[in-house]
């Protein structure tokens, strides 16, 4: 059984929203049913009734609050039985065959779970007769297979909106696009004449569509309104706090605010399927009528399918555009290689190809970072600003790899005065303990965008009102850039992760280390080609009809050893990223760094049940997230290498401390190392432990081991501890620079 959503969740996490007025409305508890909509809720184990509209009274000839309390099978035997049948699958929709007619009214009876409760609704089905029905399903069976035929996306969304009308019978069809700001724009129309104005082309602001609004349709994909004039019935409910939650209810009424909305607009009854592409809400079929009216509910499945077809159509296209961008990397790619290969010289060949990064992704401006050098080409700010940039970045957007805007000074306000050459940016990555980045600059452009309206809201009488105008305005403006497609967003991942293996194989050849030297002029680059085969299986796997364990199998051990090729080629790019950059050091507390590692592995360390204690006081001059990668790898080893048959203790203290230099001890009561290895345990890719026994690269000690050089200092095993493993790193700071205490 999956796990219930709620539309509670979104709220639960106001730290990742900034929520206005309207963006805090709690629509799931709205506490109404539409206008000729019936509820029942029932609790799950018990099957006693928890909550009922208070228009059930004609269904069930009992008043609603007597309800309360009755088991449904008292209630209606044959309603119970069909219930008892109905899927366990939570949050799913489905119409149970029973005939129910009241006053000359059929209904659908739709059940589904939330969480605790099973949620019973009849919805009016006045207009499908088997015929109409069977003649709705051929206008989508066809109306897919010709989006998925048609020649470009314009054509598709004439199809899906011409198909969506055909089928609800309403008076306009927009598909509608959310932008990365989350106003829209109406790419396709289709129209039954001119009682409602066209909104082809125009745009809305994102103030039209709350916060949670963008989730509730990211979870119920349709929605429907049947009559926009707020006739709803009240839910009584016997739970404590009186609230049922409705976020997959279908007879849900909506906010007054959006119904406001849609009769300023002059429209009377609606209905919105949501365009899903890669798990994000792309944008909404949505279809608007001049009459009250509820479309069939197996109608709304219909809808789906057709916007199903829609986002795959999309896919297919974004797909052929991201190979064309590939095939033209891999020509970039080649003459960087060649290049490298006559000359020798990377920053050489660097400045050189830089131009040809710019004009790939049709860029006005690029730099490229690699350790503390800038390289740069056309319209960019000064290397100063660009490496804040990255910083702010970073430091703003820790949970992607990647920043992308098309307005950085509404972001970042140091942008505003970059504006003409920072307009829109994209910067691959963003993530830390990184070689390079990669950053693509774009200026703005002066646009003319047509409104449905001012993209504003009233206010009458203090009170903030839906707008109340949709005829178009023209706005003039020059402060965006150019947007960022997904294509240019899957090619920038692209560019870093090819580009940044020729790198770090021109890097390693640089290393003193012979064996990491014979490594990189054959291992480095070829860790591609395993790879791309293991992709090529996965998506064979996807595509072919196999037996279900064989694929299972093999996608695991597939899985599997590209997790170790990626975690082996990170830690090599690591491994030389230390070796290469030049540092900035500043006033570090150690204390604090080795708490932040034993944050970030805290799962880990619960996991094990292992025991930490700490007692490194005072402040050294270093490089911090270095010495927060020493202390992960360090801590992450005794994680690993502990002794099941006793309790796992770390403890992290300082062994000594002069003027110039500090030795901190990372101790632990694990399976320890023997002193043979003291040595081997430090060159990279040296593993005492077999892959099948103990996951590992063999580079986490060699990047201590570089993190200790790098501030002067070194990193051994005391042969004197036989407890378990004990290592001793001696920190100084840099010339010229006395430890601080």
């Amino acid at each position: 059984m999956s796990a219930s959503k709620s539309l509670s969740d979104f709220f639960q996490n106001p730290a990742d929203v900034h929520l206005g007025n309207c963006d805090k409305e709690a629509i799931h508890f709205s506490g109404q049913t539409q206008e000729g909509c019936a509820l029942l809720a029932i609790d799950r184990d018990s099957g006693f009734l928890i909550a009922t509209s208070e228009n059930v009274a004609p269904f069930f000839l009992l008043k609603p609050q007597s309800l309360l309390g009755t088991h449904l099978r008292d209630l209606d035997p044959e309603l119970a039985r069909l219930v008892d049948q109905a899927t366990d699958e939570v949050n799913m929709h489905e119409v149970l065959e029973y005939a129910f007619k009241k006053d000359g009214v059929s209904y659908d009876v739709v059940t589904h779970i939330q969480g605790q409760h099973r949620l019973i609704e009849f919805l009016p089905n006045q207009s499908l007769t088997p015929q109409a029905a069977r003649t709705n399903m051929r206008i989508c069976s066809k109306s897919c297979a010709r989006i998925l035929n048609a020649k470009d996306m314009a054509e598709a969304h004439q199809i899906a909106a011409d198909a969506t009308r055909q089928i609800t019978g309403f008076s306009r069809v927009n598909i509608y696009r959310f932008l990365p700001d989350w106003s829209g724009e109406v790419l396709a129309e289709s129209r039954d004449g001119q009682e409602l104005a066209s909104y082809l082309g125009l745009h809305f602001p994102t103030s039209d569509i709350p916060a949670q609004a963008h989730e509730m349709m990211k979870l119920v994909r349709y929605r429907a309104i049947g009559d926009v004039n707020d006739n709803n019935h009240a839910i009584l409910s016997s739970l404590e706090n009186g609230q049922l939650d409705l976020t997959w209810s279908v007879a849900r009424s909506v906010s007054k605010m959006h119904t406001q909305y849609l009769r300023n607009m002059g429209v009377r009854a609606t209905f919105n399927a949501s365009l899903i592409h890669q798990d994000a809400l792309w944008g909404l079929i949505a279809a608007h009528h001049t009459e009250p009216g509820l479309i069939p509910f197996d109608s709304w499945a219909l809808m789906q399918e057709i916007g199903a077809a829609l986002m795959l159509k999309h896919d297919q296209i974004e797909r052929l555009e991201s190979a064309e961008k590939v095939s033209e990397l891999r020509k970039i790619e080649n003459r960087f290689a060649e290049a490298l290969r006559a000359q020798n010289d990377m920053e050489g060949v660097i400045k050189t190809l830089i131009p040809n990064l710019r004009s790939f992704l049709k860029a006005d401006g690029f730099a490229f970072q690699y350790g503390k050098n800038t390289h740069v080409c056309g319209a960019t700010p000064p290397a100063n600003v660009i490496r804040d940039l990255t910083e702010w970045a970073r430091g703003n957007h820790e949970t992607a790899d990647q920043f992308q805007t098309t307005a950085l000074h509404r972001e970042w306000p140091t942008g505003a005065a970059h504006k003409d050459t920072a307009c829109g940016v994209l910067i691959q990555p963003i993530a830390v303990h990184r070689v390079c980045q990669l950053i693509w600059f774009r200026g703005p452009i002066a646009r003319k965008v047509k409104w449905a309206g001012k993209p504003e809201k009233n206010k009458v009488k203090g009170r903030l009102t839906p707008r109340a105008s949709f005829d178009v305005w023209v706005q003039e403006h020059s402060d965006e850039a150019l947007p960022w497609q997904e294509a240019d967003l899957s090619s920038a991942r692209e560019v870093f992760t090819e580009f940044l293996d020729i790198l770090a194989s021109q890097l390693l050849l640089k290393e003193e280390n012979a064996y990491l030297r014979q490594f990189a002029a054959s291992a480095v680059h070829d860790i591609k080609a395993p790879l791309r085969g293991i992709s090529t299986a996965l998506e064979i796997m996807r595509e072919e009809d196999f037996e279900a364990d064989v694929v299972k199998e093999t996608h695991m051990i597939a899985e599997g050893s590209a997790k170790r090729l990626l975690k082996l080629s990170s830690g090599l790019l690591e491994l030389t990223a230390v070796s290469n950059s030049k540092l900035d050091f500043k006033p570090t507390q150690l204390q604090a760094v080795i708490e932040d590692a034993c944050s970030l592995l805290a799962h880990d360390i619960d996991q094990t049940g292992a025991k930490i204690q700490i007692a490194v006081p005072g402040v050294i001059q270093a490089n911090g997230q270095l010495l927060l990668r020493l202390f992960l790898n360090l801590i992450q080893n005794a994680l690993k290498y502990h002794d099941p048959a006793r309790a796992l203790a770390i403890s992290i203290d300082v062994a000594e401390q002069t003027d110039s230099y500090l030795e901190i001890a990372v101790s632990d009561t694990g399976v320890g190392i023997s002193q043979k290895y003291a040595e081997r345990v430090f060159k990279p890719l040296m593993r005492l432990h077999s892959q099948c026994d103990i996951e590992g690269s063999g580079l986490g000690l060699p990047i201590c081991a570089r993190i200790a050089e790098a501030h002067d200092g070194k990193i051994y095993l005391d042969d004197a501890y036989s407890d378990g493993a004990r290592f001793l790193i001696r920190l100084s700071s840099p010339p010229g620079s006395a430890v601080l205490h």
